[in-house]
Protein backbone atom coordinates (compact mmCIF):
# COMPACT_ATOMS: atom_id res chain seq x y z
CA UNK A 1 0.00 0.00 0.00
CA UNK A 2 1.66 3.19 -1.11
CA UNK A 3 1.17 6.39 0.79
CA UNK A 4 -0.50 8.91 -1.50
CA UNK A 5 2.04 11.57 -0.66
CA UNK A 6 4.86 9.31 -1.83
CA UNK A 7 3.46 9.48 -5.37
CA UNK A 8 4.40 13.16 -5.76
CA UNK A 9 7.00 14.45 -8.21
CA UNK A 10 9.78 13.18 -5.94
CA UNK A 11 9.03 9.80 -4.40
CA UNK A 12 10.25 8.78 -0.97
CA UNK A 13 12.91 6.53 -2.50
CA UNK A 14 14.48 9.43 -4.38
CA UNK A 15 14.28 11.70 -1.34
CA UNK A 16 15.84 9.03 0.86
CA UNK A 17 18.67 8.64 -1.65
CA UNK A 18 19.28 12.39 -1.44
CA UNK A 19 18.96 12.27 2.34
CA UNK A 20 21.60 9.54 2.52
CA UNK A 21 23.98 12.10 1.03
CA UNK A 22 23.12 14.66 3.70
CA UNK A 23 20.56 16.64 1.68
CA UNK A 24 18.59 18.64 4.29
CA UNK A 25 15.83 19.82 1.88
CA UNK A 26 15.08 16.13 1.14
CA UNK A 27 14.75 15.52 4.88
CA UNK A 28 12.35 18.46 5.24
CA UNK A 29 10.23 17.16 2.36
CA UNK A 30 9.99 13.69 3.95
CA UNK A 31 9.16 15.27 7.31
CA UNK A 32 6.40 17.48 5.86
CA UNK A 33 5.01 14.55 3.88
CA UNK A 34 4.67 12.12 6.79
CA UNK A 35 4.64 14.24 9.96
CA UNK A 36 0.86 14.27 10.47
CA UNK A 37 0.51 10.48 10.14
CA UNK A 38 3.47 9.82 12.44
CA UNK A 39 2.08 12.24 15.04
CA UNK A 40 -1.35 10.55 14.97
CA UNK A 41 0.31 7.16 15.47
CA UNK A 42 2.32 8.52 18.40
CA UNK A 43 -0.83 10.01 19.94
CA UNK A 44 -2.46 6.57 19.98
CA UNK A 45 0.47 5.17 21.97
CA UNK A 46 1.23 8.08 24.30
CA UNK A 47 -0.82 9.79 27.00
CA UNK A 48 -0.52 13.46 26.04
CA UNK A 49 -0.03 15.54 22.92
CA UNK A 50 3.26 16.76 24.39
CA UNK A 51 4.54 13.17 24.69
CA UNK A 52 3.27 12.34 21.20
CA UNK A 53 5.10 15.35 19.74
CA UNK A 54 8.30 14.24 21.46
CA UNK A 55 7.96 10.68 20.13
CA UNK A 56 7.22 11.88 16.59
CA UNK A 57 10.23 14.23 16.68
CA UNK A 58 12.44 11.37 17.87
CA UNK A 59 11.18 9.12 15.06
CA UNK A 60 12.18 11.75 12.50
CA UNK A 61 15.51 12.24 14.24
CA UNK A 62 16.06 8.49 13.81
CA UNK A 63 15.18 8.86 10.12
CA UNK A 64 18.03 11.35 9.80
CA UNK A 65 20.43 9.39 12.01
CA UNK A 66 19.79 6.02 10.34
CA UNK A 67 19.23 7.37 6.82
CA UNK A 68 21.59 4.77 5.31
CA UNK A 69 19.65 1.88 6.90
CA UNK A 70 16.02 2.96 6.34
CA UNK A 71 13.90 0.45 4.42
CA UNK A 72 11.55 1.76 1.72
CA UNK A 73 8.40 -0.34 1.29
CA UNK A 74 6.33 0.11 -1.86
CA UNK A 75 8.03 3.44 -2.50
CA UNK A 76 7.38 4.87 0.99
CA UNK A 77 9.40 5.39 4.17
CA UNK A 78 6.17 5.69 6.20
CA UNK A 79 6.08 2.03 7.32
CA UNK A 80 9.63 2.37 8.64
CA UNK A 81 8.69 5.60 10.41
CA UNK A 82 5.62 3.97 12.01
CA UNK A 83 7.61 0.99 13.26
CA UNK A 84 10.21 3.39 14.66
CA UNK A 85 7.45 5.47 16.28
CA UNK A 86 6.12 2.42 18.13
CA UNK A 87 9.63 1.49 19.33
CA UNK A 88 10.33 5.06 20.52
CA UNK A 89 6.97 5.23 22.32
CA UNK A 90 7.62 1.95 24.13
CA UNK A 91 11.11 3.08 25.17
CA UNK A 92 9.72 6.40 26.40
CA UNK A 93 7.03 4.71 28.48
CA UNK A 94 9.52 2.24 29.93
CA UNK A 95 11.88 5.08 30.92
CA UNK A 96 9.00 6.98 32.49
CA UNK A 97 7.98 3.93 34.54
CA UNK A 98 11.57 3.53 35.80
CA UNK A 99 11.67 7.22 36.72
CA UNK A 100 8.31 6.96 38.49
CA UNK A 101 9.49 3.94 40.49
CA UNK A 102 12.54 5.97 41.56
CA UNK A 103 10.34 8.90 42.60
CA UNK A 104 8.06 6.58 44.56
CA UNK A 105 11.03 5.49 46.69
CA UNK A 106 11.73 9.09 47.74
CA UNK A 107 9.91 10.12 50.94
CA UNK A 108 7.35 12.91 50.42
CA UNK A 109 6.12 15.32 53.05
CA UNK A 110 2.84 15.86 51.30
CA UNK A 111 1.52 14.71 47.94
CA UNK A 112 -0.18 17.49 46.02
CA UNK A 113 -1.95 16.25 42.94
CA UNK A 114 -1.82 18.36 39.81
CA UNK A 115 -5.08 17.92 37.95
CA UNK A 116 -3.74 19.77 34.88
CA UNK A 117 -2.16 16.46 33.80
CA UNK A 118 -5.50 14.66 34.23
CA UNK A 119 -7.32 17.28 32.17
CA UNK A 120 -4.70 17.12 29.41
CA UNK A 121 -4.85 13.33 29.40
CA UNK A 122 -8.64 13.35 29.12
CA UNK A 123 -8.50 15.79 26.20
CA UNK A 124 -5.86 13.72 24.43
CA UNK A 125 -7.88 10.52 24.58
CA UNK A 126 -11.20 11.86 23.35
CA UNK A 127 -10.83 10.01 20.06
CA UNK A 128 -9.73 6.69 21.49
CA UNK A 129 -11.20 4.76 24.35
CA UNK A 130 -9.00 4.58 27.43
CA UNK A 131 -9.42 0.80 27.40
CA UNK A 132 -8.19 0.51 23.81
CA UNK A 133 -5.26 2.80 24.55
CA UNK A 134 -4.33 0.74 27.62
CA UNK A 135 -4.49 -2.48 25.61
CA UNK A 136 -2.13 -1.00 23.02
CA UNK A 137 0.25 0.32 25.68
CA UNK A 138 0.57 -3.17 27.17
CA UNK A 139 1.96 -4.63 23.93
CA UNK A 140 5.69 -5.17 23.76
CA UNK A 141 7.78 -3.36 21.11
CA UNK A 142 7.59 -6.14 18.52
CA UNK A 143 3.83 -6.50 18.93
CA UNK A 144 3.22 -2.75 18.83
CA UNK A 145 5.20 -2.44 15.59
CA UNK A 146 3.18 -5.20 13.97
CA UNK A 147 -0.13 -3.68 15.12
CA UNK A 148 0.91 -0.26 13.84
CA UNK A 149 1.88 -1.62 10.43
CA UNK A 150 -0.64 -4.41 9.80
CA UNK A 151 -3.75 -3.19 11.62
CA UNK A 152 -3.51 0.60 11.79
CA UNK A 153 -1.83 1.12 8.39
CA UNK A 154 -3.24 -2.09 6.84
CA UNK A 155 0.12 -3.05 5.37
CA UNK A 156 0.37 -6.61 4.00
CA UNK A 157 2.36 -8.96 6.24
CA UNK A 158 4.98 -9.35 3.51
CA UNK A 159 5.69 -5.59 3.57
CA UNK A 160 5.60 -5.41 7.36
CA UNK A 161 8.21 -8.20 7.40
CA UNK A 162 10.49 -6.10 5.18
CA UNK A 163 10.14 -3.07 7.47
CA UNK A 164 10.75 -5.05 10.65
CA UNK A 165 13.49 -7.22 9.16
CA UNK A 166 11.88 -10.52 10.21
CA UNK A 167 10.36 -13.44 8.25
CA UNK A 168 6.78 -13.03 7.04
CA UNK A 169 5.75 -16.18 8.93
CA UNK A 170 6.91 -14.56 12.18
CA UNK A 171 4.83 -11.47 11.42
CA UNK A 172 1.77 -13.63 10.71
CA UNK A 173 2.09 -15.70 13.89
CA UNK A 174 2.70 -12.63 16.10
CA UNK A 175 -0.17 -10.78 14.45
CA UNK A 176 -2.49 -13.74 15.08
CA UNK A 177 -1.50 -13.90 18.75
CA UNK A 178 -1.89 -10.13 19.22
CA UNK A 179 -5.33 -10.13 17.54
CA UNK A 180 -6.50 -12.97 19.78
CA UNK A 181 -5.25 -11.19 22.91
CA UNK A 182 -6.78 -7.84 21.91
CA UNK A 183 -10.04 -9.56 20.99
CA UNK A 184 -10.15 -11.12 24.45
CA UNK A 185 -9.38 -7.81 26.16
CA UNK A 186 -11.72 -5.64 24.08
CA UNK A 187 -14.54 -8.01 23.13
CA UNK A 188 -16.96 -6.20 25.43
CA UNK A 189 -16.53 -3.03 23.32
CA UNK A 190 -17.79 -4.68 20.12
CA UNK A 191 -21.27 -3.54 19.03
CA UNK A 192 -24.12 -5.96 19.69
CA UNK A 193 -26.25 -7.32 16.83
CA UNK A 194 -29.08 -4.92 17.73
CA UNK A 195 -26.67 -1.94 17.74
CA UNK A 196 -25.38 -2.93 14.31
CA UNK A 197 -28.95 -3.09 12.93
CA UNK A 198 -29.86 0.31 14.38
Amino acid sequence: MQDAAAQGPQGDGELLFRLSRGDEPAYRLLHDRHQATVFRAALVLMRTTWDAEEVAATAFFELWRKRDKVRVVDGSVLPWLLATTSYVAKNSLRARRRYQRLLNRIPHDEDVSDHADNVARAMDTLEISAQIQQALLELNQREAGIVMLCIVRELPTSEAAVVLGIPEGTVKSRLSRVKARLRGRLDHLAPTASEMRA
